[in-house]
């Protein structure tokens, strides 16, 4: 079969999509549907935080610890060319500590736990027990991207990425879904296949790690996919994504939720991205796992230029870097493994 080449304007979406969707839901993070409508009306671009909110202070269209950690793994596979449960954990410390993240409050409990018992040099493959939330789904698009089209590669390394810190199967199926989706997107020619892409690594996922007692990520993907399909109008769907779905914290909720918001505006950033971070909840995660789907399958060309430039000068971002190095681990591993083809 031909080797399967990726044009760099998706790899470049994947990338830019992350960030913008995360510069995009900053605001709103863990505030209501309803109070981002008194608040904003409706997020249709980068606004700075009210006054008292989690993020208050920070510049319009600045990005969080989802893009920071995303740039963190890139730059990972860069030195190392593989992530593993070592080679991870050495970059989440490496983060925190240049983001003094032990003294933000946007670390959580269980994340902020993993990471004191990596820096005291515990196994990177146990410190993640009690990792249960989509911290590990957030910034494994470069996994994707770096082993698109093979699935099960994907996959594979994925839940290796997760171990540090999330070692509970609902993160990892969260994160090898949005992995999955990712590496599919990129050569994608439906939605379908994204949405399988992703269903496959929630069902990898979910057999692996310290097990959950409860519903599933792939049953609620597929509870996400009925709701679109059988609403009558985007706001109705939309609506029914947040209350039914949901868009806290909990894999369960956010990756159907994000997945689902991906297939009702069909692959589209301009419509999937502000769609997220309008819903309420975990709006940053939730933007930057649908900015990196739809930015994978449509493209850096797809957003608007003006996102791409704010984002970009706000927080120094070199895209054109990124997606090099990308592309330059991809094509090391095909040189060296002839599975990695269409």
């Amino acid at each position: 079969m031909p080797r399967c080449n990726i044009e760099p304007d998706k790899i470049a979406g994947a990338v830019a999509g992350v960030a913008i969707g995360d510069a995009m839901g900053m605001p709103s993070e863990f505030m209501t549907c309803e109070e981002i409508r008194n608040v904003y009306g409706r997020i249709e671009g980068f606004c700075p935080p009210r006054p008292g909110h989690i993020h208050a202070g920070m510049t319009a269209g600045r990005i969080t610890d989802d893009t920071e950690q995303t740039l963190a793994i890139i730059e990972a596979l860069d030195a190392h060319g593989r992530i593993t449960p070592e080679v991870a954990g050495e970059a989440y410390l490496k983060w925190a500590e240049q983001t003094n993240a032990y003294e933000s409050s946007v670390l959580g409990p269980s994340s902020r736990k993993a990471l004191e018992r990596l820096k005291a040099g515990e196994d990177p493959r146990q410190t993640g027990s009690a990792g249960s939330t989509v911290g590990a789904a957030m910034r494994v698009a470069p996994i994707g991207i770096v082993n698109s089209p093979d699935l099960e590669k994907a996959a594979e390394e994925c839940y290796l990425s997760c171990l540090p810190t999330h070692g509970v199967n609902i993160a990892i199926a969260g994160a090898c879904a949005v992995c999955c989706g990712v590496a599919a997107a990129l050569i994608a020619r439906s939605l379908d296949q994204v949405v399988d892409a992703a269903l496959y690594g929630a069902r990898y996922g979910e057999r692996l790690g310290i097990q959950w007692a409860g519903t599933l990520v792939s049953t609620r993907i597929e509870l996400a996919l009925r709701i679109v399909d059988e609403s009558g109008n985007t706001e109705e769907a939309e609506d029914l994504l947040y209350t039914t779905c949901g868009a806290g914290m909990n894999p369960t909720e956010l990756i159907p939720t994000a997945i689902g918001l991906y297939v009702l505006h069909k692959g589209d950033p301009k419509k999937a991205v502000p769609a997220a971070a309008n819903l309420g909840g975990d709006t940053d995660t939730l933007a930057s796992i649908v900015g990196a789907l739809s930015g994978a399958y449509s493209g850096l060309r797809a957003f608007p230029e003006g996102w791409v430039d704010t984002v970009r000068k706000v927080n120094n971002l070199d895209f054109e870097r990124l997606t090099a190095i990308l592309v330059a681990v991809r094509e090391r591993r095909y040189a060296s493994n002839d599975r990695y083809r269409c």
